[in-house]
């Protein structure tokens, strides 16, 4: 009887903290309802990326599509309230060592986008993602979804890593206004 109970329990909690994640305003409360793409419109989206850029950015496409595409959105639109949009973001097409920063170390804290307010954290990346990895990906988000920003090259990645080695915690945005 006991292990009944335990696993009846157990499978409650399970269903609940699964369901959970889905019940609007629970966990993450929306201000717009997000927009979610299926694989199918994520290749498309991706095959006309790489067809406007001549397919010479495709490593950078799948590293967006395996890494950054669930939160910030294949279409660049990030969630609103949650995840701030790559597309049209003054952080991703300025300066290039910002983007890189945030990659590699992460970014937390409050900032406001388009009268839209984020409050969250992003993981480093500079652990996982090599610096051809993060050129790649950088330039593909520079210069998609209305984005022309210059590319990202190894060599600048890998000097902002070499300047930044020994930071062990995300960037805040007052830090990341701060010259290297």
């Amino acid at each position: 009887m006991r292990s009944r109970t335990l696993w009846i329990g157990s499978a409650t909690l399970a269903f609940l903290l699964l369901a959970g994640c889905n019940i609007r305003g629970f966990f993450v409360r929306y201000e717009d309802e997000p927009v979610f793409h299926g694989p199918a419109q994520e290749q498309t989206q991706t095959q006309t990326a790489e067809a406007t850029a001549g397919g010479a950015n495709e490593k950078g496409a799948g590293v967006y599509a395996r890494i950054c595409a669930s939160c910030h959105q294949p279409n660049g639109q990030g969630i609103p309230g949650v995840y701030p949009p790559l597309a049209g973001s003054e952080l991703l097409q300025g300066d290039p060592s910002i983007p890189i920063r945030i990659v590699l170390h992460g970014f937390q804290g409050r900032i406001e986008r388009g009268g839209k307010v984020y409050n969250g954290v992003m993981a480093a990346w500079g652990g996982v993602l090599s610096d051809e990895d993060i050129a790649a990906v950088l330039t593909y988000a520079r210069s998609s979804w209305g984005n022309s920003a210059p590319e990202v090259t190894p060599e600048q990645v890998r000097e902002v890593r070499q300047k930044t080695q020994g930071r062990s915690r995300a960037y805040t945005e007052a830090e990341l206004k701060q010259p290297l």
